[in-house]
């Protein structure tokens, strides 16, 4: 791409719906790590409440496990 064709605009709102991404996949993560917490429901509901996959249920369960251990 040349300098010419860059558009400007084009880039602020691809650069904001990135944000908006990891901001909603940061509260995602968060409420999953709530939910763990509580240790009321299995994963595998957790991953569908949350929408995370399961296997970022159990990679934040593993981070929690080491939390508490340290």
């Amino acid at each position: 791409m040349s300098l010419t064709e860059f558009d400007q605009e084009l880039y602020d709102r691809n650069r904001r719906q990135e944000g908006f991404e990891d901001g909603v996949e940061a509260k995602a993560k968060e409420d999953a790590k709530k939910l763990l917490a509580m240790n009321i429901l299995t994963h595998e509901q957790i991953s569908q409440a949350i929408g995370l996959s399961l296997e970022k249920i159990e990679e934040l369960t593993a981070e929690l496990t080491a939390e508490t251990v340290v």
